[in-house]
Order: C-alpha cells, then sequence, then structure tokens
C-alpha cells in the first residue's frame, strides 16, 4: 500500500524530503540531526544485525552525521564511509576526526550510485534509509557487493511500499520500493541468501540481512 502520488505535498513536506535525501548547507546541518534522532532505532538495529564478533572492516553508505561510524570505531572496527552529500561528509569528519587521522576510518563523498573503494575492500557492509534516494539502487547494490568480500554481509534497514507512507514524503524524492523489490535487486546484485524481518509494530521498519557466498562460484 502505498501514497496516492497524484495528491502531492506541500511546499514545506518537499523541502522536508529534499534536505532529507541531500542535506544541504545550514539547514541540512539541522536536518542531518533530526535526522540522526529519528533513525537512531534503525540504525542500532542495522549495527545488531551485522553480529560483528571481532574487529573487521565496515562499509556504511549514507553515513549522514556518523552516529553509526563512531559507534563501530567504539566497537573496534574499521569503517569506510560514503556519503552523497558534502555537508554531511563535512560534519561525520568533524564528528570522528581521530579514528580519521589514526587510519581507523575513511569518509569519502560519492555521486550516490558508485562506490569509490577497491574490490573486496570491505567485510561487511550496512546502509539505513537510504535506498531511497539512490539514483540506480541496483547498480549501487551490484558495487556494494564488489566491494564487500567473498562470505560478507551487508544490511539494509528501510521503509517498503508494503506499508503506507507518510503524507510529507514527497515521491519524487522518497521513491520507496517494495519488499519483493529489494529482494530481487539483491540477489541479481550476487547476494546469494536473503534474511527480511519486519521491526515495528507499524510494519514500516524492515531489515534485509544479504549474505554474499564465501566462494563466488558456490551456487
Amino acid at each position: 500500500m502505498t501514497t496516492d502520488n497524484s495528491v502531492r505535498p506541500g511546499a514545506i513536506a518537499r523541502l522536508r524530503s529534499r534536505q532529507s535525501g541531500l542535506p544541504t548547507g545550514l539547514l541540512g546541518r539541522f536536518f542531518g540531526r533530526a535526522m540522526e534522532s529519528a533513525t537512531a532505532p534503525a540504525n542500532n538495529r542495522a549495527l545488531a544485525a551485522l553480529d560483528l564478533s571481532e574487529p573487521r572492516t565496515v562499509l556504511e553508505v549514507g553515513f549522514g552525521q556518523g552516529r553509526s561510524v563512531a559507534e563501530l570505531v567504539r566497537l573496534g572496527h574499521r569503517v569506510l564511509g560514503v556519503d552523497a552529500s558534502p555537508t554531511m561528509v563535512t560534519q561525520a569528519a568533524a564528528r570522528n576526526r581521530t579514528a580519521s587521522r589514526d587510519g581507523h576510518v575513511t569518509l569519502l563523498h560519492g555521486d550516490g550510485t558508485s562506490i569509490p573503494f577497491p574490490d573486496d575492500s570491505a567485510d561487511a557492509a550496512l546502509t539505513v534509509h537510504t535506498i531511497y534516494f539512490m539514483p540506480d539502487p541496483a547498480a549501487t547494490l551490484a558495487d556494494i557487493a564488489r566491494v564487500v568480500r567473498p562470505g560478507g554481509t551487508l544490511v539494509i534497514a528501510c521503509r517498503t511500499s508494503d506499508t503506507a507512507t507518510p503524507a510529507w514524503m514527497d515521491p519524487d524524492v522518497y521513491r520507496i520500493r517494495s519488499t519483493a523489490e529489494i529482494i530481487t535487486m539483491l540477489r541479481a546484485a550476487g547476494f546469494a541468501r536473503v534474511e527480511h524481518t519486519i521491526n515495528s509494530p507499524n510494519e514500516d521498519d524492515h531489515v534485509f540481512v544479504a549474505h554474499l557466498a564465501a566462494d563466488p562460484g558456490t551456487p
């Protein structure tokens, strides 16, 4: 079930949607802080779903103000991050300045589609409430699979179109996919096994845990 796209949200809602999708400038810094609080539960669930029992290199796509980056570093992991918002790159880099200086964190600005890291450079990856804003999510998921080593895991936390979308979310910005579409894209990207759970009483918070085969030649 989705919102009727023929009914466009008002100007304030459209601005909120644009800034949520790509925080920019001073207003973007405000929205970044607001989104950090609003998305904290989903980020916590994504981190838990990674199930990292020992230090690993973790890729985060769309790190925002860097809250999860800081938590991963606190837990002893190395973090590679990419975000389409220069404003968020600046904010997250400031928040994780010491870890960046010590080589535990690398945060880069990206084009929203490709992942600017070498093949097989991460053990796991996560992306939270970002798949709506990817210009070509199938291509991005495939590039994440390239960067994650065989046997690695990707966790996606997001809304799906299987339940109603809040009226303020501009459908021109929030391109919300169905559960089936996300699973299909993950499998097409090369993830051999996908687990899906719903973690909200309102059924609007979904977690997908996708696993790459340990050997690329393994079916």
